[in-house]
């Protein structure tokens, strides 16, 4: 019986007695050619960056542009100590350096990828285990904004951030991004929508409110994918360079020094090997970081106790 079951399903499959199916198709083969390549460069262009930070601008540079360097210099002191940006605000006239932008990028990414965040958690929180009357209709807004694009609003939400002192501060950049728009609410959404009644049914027997519940069940299950999206978010706002070049004139960011270097460069900033260097401080923290939450981004993003 078992023996007839069997070969009714590896018919089924298309599986035949005494044949093999090859996983390396030509397509696949091909793809993974592609992929090889593709990560070889990479590589390459990363070793060749690499290996310029470490070369002398004036001499080694230039005679050597592809070799290895024939005397290791250390640009990366002399870069942190003259990379700096021209600021001319009503707060503030003068010079801001490296060890400024990396503070202020640090607040702008960090605070804007946790409220931007933990607003969609909690709002996806609220729609899917709450039968509010503006549920559905939170949810609609969200489909609807992704789908149809918002173009020219730029020149209002700056009036509005002066109207409401929210402009030209870094706390103020939080609040701003801080809304369930976005396809990380439907992330949230999804999940929240699965969890068992159970869980928070017996949560409530012992006595735990609505906000103990939330608190103590409902954002322990989704840590991992926390972590995940607030991550994404810190990258994206980390080397953004135009909403701090805009909103926070008093306060550059690092992305924000990059671009100022790359259209105005002083004469020392202009060299090559100099550019390369202050692009690895830039891309130090996002390393220090991913490093941090590795084990969060690679952890099982199930929910909770519910085993796929």
């Amino acid at each position: 019986m078992f023996n007839r079951e069997l070969a009714k399903r590896n018919k089924l499959l298309g599986i035949r007695k005494g044949k093999t199916h090859s996983a390396f198709t030509p397509v696949t083969i091909i793809m993974l050619v592609v992929l090889i390549l593709y990560v070889a460069s990479l590589f390459l262009l990363f070793l060749w960056a690499l290996m310029t930070a470490f070369k002398d601008p004036l001499y080694d540079f230039r005679t050597n542009p592809w070799g290895f360097p024939k005397e290791f210099v250390w640009n990366f002191t002399y870069v942190f100590s003259q990379f700096a940006v021209p600021v001319s605000t009503a707060k503030r006239i003068g010079l801001v350096g490296m060890g400024e932008m990396y503070l202020y990028s640090f607040l702008y990414a960090g605070g804007s990828a946790f409220f931007n965040t933990l607003v969609p958690c909690i709002t996806a929180y609220l729609c899917a285990r709450f039968k509010y009357k503006f549920s559905r209709v939170i949810h609609t807004i969200v489909l609807v904004t992704m789908v149809i694009p918002v173009v020219g609003s730029l020149p209002a939400e700056i009036r509005m951030a002066q109207s409401l002192g929210l402009y030209d501060q870094i706390w103020g950049m939080w609040i701003l991004k801080a809304n369930f728009l976005g396809m990380y609410f439907l992330v949230f959404y999804n999940i929240f929508k699965v969890l068992p009644a159970s869980y928070t049914e017996a949560a409530k027997i012992d006595g735990a409110g609505n906000m103990q519940v939330l608190l103590r069940i409902g954002l322990p299950l989704v840590r991992n994918t926390f972590f995940t999206v607030f991550l994404i978010y810190f990258i994206q706002y980390w080397n953004d360079y135009q909403t701090p070049l805009i909103y926070l004139p008093t306060y550059p960011t690092i992305a924000n020094g990059m671009y100022s270097v790359s259209v105005t460069p002083t004469q020392e900033m202009s060299y090559v090997p100099m550019r390369i260097a202050a692009a690895i401080l830039m891309l130090v923290p996002i390393l220090v970081v991913f490093l941090i939450f590795q084990k969060r981004l690679l952890g099982n993003l199930t929910v909770g106790g519910i085993k796929g």
